[in-house]
C-alpha cells in the first residue's frame, strides 16, 4: 500500500508517526511522512522517507512562549491564527503528495490530511494520543485544565468548547475546501478524527471513553519500547552515584529558561538529590551547574528513565508513557492541552504525586514534591507494577495490523 503520514505539532506528535512509518516501511509498504523540517533528521535516522511540508512548529511555540507559560487559555487562539496563516499551503502540498495514495494518516494538530484524502479518494484515519481527544462525561475537554469535575459538568463543558472551536476551524478550512470543490459545510470534528479514529495509548494507562460519540479503535502507544545507547558523558554521570531525578519539559517553550533552570537547580539542591536537566526546546540547563547536576540534549528516554529515581515532566503523552513503562514515579507540571489529562491520570493510577501547575512552579514547592516522591515506597511499588504491565502490552502490540486491520 502507498501510505502518507501527515502530522503537525511537537516532537511528541511526530515521534509516534515516525515510528509507525518505519514499521510500515519494514512491512513492505510505501510509506512517506509529511511534516515540518524540524523532524527531517529524526525520520532519516529511522529510514523513513520524508517530505518537508509546512512551517516550523518549534519556531511558532518559541514566538508564543509567554502565552503558553502564563496564559495557556490563549494558546488555542494563537493556534487558530497559525492554522489560518498556513492551512491553504499545507493542504495544497498534501493534495499533491496524496496522488495515488491508498491511505492517509493524520496525527497531532494536522487539519489538512482528511481533506487531501477526500480530494484523492483515499482512505483516512486519525491517530490520537490521548483519550481526552474524544467528547465524554469521563473527562473535561482536552484544552482545559479542569479534568476532575463531575460527569454532568464535563458533559456540559464539551459543547461550550467544541462549538466555538468548530466555528473557528470552519472559517479557516471552508474557503480552502470550497476551492477544491469539497463541501465547505463539513463537520469539523469529523474532518479531524474521521469515521473510525485510532487511540494510540497503552490500555492499562488509559482507555477510550465508553460514551464516545463514535467508534474508537485502540492500540498500544507508538513510542518506542526499546532504547538506544546514552552519550558517554551521561553514562559516566549515571554510574558515578545514586539514581538522579530527571527534570525536563520536552517541546514546551519558556520565556525565561535561565530563571526556570535556577528554580530546578534550587529545588534539587534543597532536597540533596542528583539531577539530570533536559534542555528540550526551551534550552534549559545552560550555564554553570553545581556538582551532581548535569544538563543533556535529546537522548533516548526508554534507556534513561529506568535509571532515574523519578521523572519530572510536562505531561506529554510520550513522556508520560515512557516514564510509566520505565516503572518510575512521576511529577507532572502541565502546560497546555492533553497534559492536564495525563497529570490527573497518573495521579489516579497512584504512580505520581499531585501535579504542579506550570505557572505555580517554584523551588520550594518543587522541593516538597520531590521529597514526597523520593520517600514514598507505595508510589514506587505501584509505578514498578504498572511499568511491568505496560511493557508487556507494548511488546505484544502490532501497530501495522492495528492501523490496517
Amino acid at each position: 500500500m502507498r501510505i502518507v503520514l501527515a502530522a503537525e505539532g511537537t516532537r511528541g506528535d511526530l515521534q509516534p508517526m515516525i515510528e509507525l512509518g518505519a514499521r510500515l516501511a519494514g512491512a513492505g509498504h510505501d510509506a512517506v511522512l509529511c511534516a515540518s523540517s524540524d523532524f527531517a533528521a529524526h525520520a532519516a535516522s529511522r529510514g523513513l522517507r520524508f517530505v518537508t511540508c509546512g512551517n516550523s512548529f518549534r519556531d511558532f511555540l518559541a514566538e508564543h512562549a509567554d502565552v503558553i507559560d502564563r496564559h495557556p487559555a490563549r494558546a488555542l487562539t494563537e493556534g487558530i491564527r497559525y492554522l489560518r496563516q498556513h492551512f491553504a499551503t499545507r493542504l495544497a502540498a498534501l493534495v499533491d503528495l496524496a496522488r495515488g495514495a491508498d491511505l492517509i494518516v493524520g496525527a497531532g494538530a494536522e487539519m489538512a490530511a482528511s481533506s487531501a484524502a477526500e480530494m484523492r479518494g483515499a482512505a483516512y484515519r486519525y491517530v490520537a494520543y490521548c483519550p481526552a481527544m474524544f467528547p465524554s462525561r469521563e473527562h473535561g475537554p482536552i484544552f482545559t485544565p479542569w479534568q476532575g469535575l463531575p460527569g454532568w459538568v464535563n458533559r456540559a463543558l464539551w459543547p461550550l468548547v467544541i462549538k466555538p472551536l468548530t466555528w473557528s476551524l470552519r472559517s479557516v478550512l471552508a474557503p480552502a475546501r470550497r476551492r477544491l470543490g469539497l463541501d465547505p459545510r463539513a463537520d469539523m470534528l469529523a474532518l479531524l478524527l474521521g469515521s473510525r479514529p485510532l487511540l494510540a495509548v497503552d490500555p492499562s494507562l488509559g482507555r477510550a471513553p465508553a460514551d464516545a460519540p463514535f467508534p474508537v479503535d485502540q492500540m498500544a502507544s507508538l513510542h518506542p519500547l526499546d532504547g538506544e545507547p546514552l552519550p558517554a558523558k551521561l553514562e559516566s554521570f549515571l554510574e558515578s552515584g545514586p539514581p538522579p531525578v530527571y527534570l525536563g519539559f520536552g517541546s514546551m517553550p519558556d520565556p525565561d529558561p535561565a530563571g526556570t533552570t535556577r528554580t530546578l537547580v534550587d529545588a534539587v539542591t534543597r532536597v540533596g538529590c542528583r539531577a539530570v536537566i533536559s534542555a528540550g526546546w526551551a534550552e534549559l540547563g545552560d550555564g554553570a551547574l553545581p556538582e551532581g547536576v548535569i544538563a543533556i540534549a535529546a537522548v533516548s528516554h526508554p534507556t534513561l528513565f529506568p535509571r532515574c529515581a523519578a521523572v519530572v515532566h510536562h505531561g506529554g503523552a510520550g513522556t508520560t508513557t515512557t516514564a510509566a513503562r520505565a516503572g518510575v514515579p512521576q511529577l507532572v507540571v502541565p502546560h497546555i492541552a492533553d497534559q492536564f489529562y495525563w497529570a490527573r491520570r497518573v495521579a489516579q493510577l497512584g504512580v505520581a504525586v499531585p501535579a504542579m501547575a506550570r505557572r505555580r512552579l517554584d523551588a520550594g514547592g518543587l522541593a516538597t514534591a520531590l521529597e514526597a516522591i523520593l520517600d514514598n515506597e507505595i508510589v514506587s511499588e505501584r509505578a514498578r507494577d504498572l511499568g511491568a504491565q505496560l511493557r508487556a502490552e507494548a511488546a505484544a502490540a502490532d501497530p501495522v495490523r492495528a492501523l490496517l486491520g
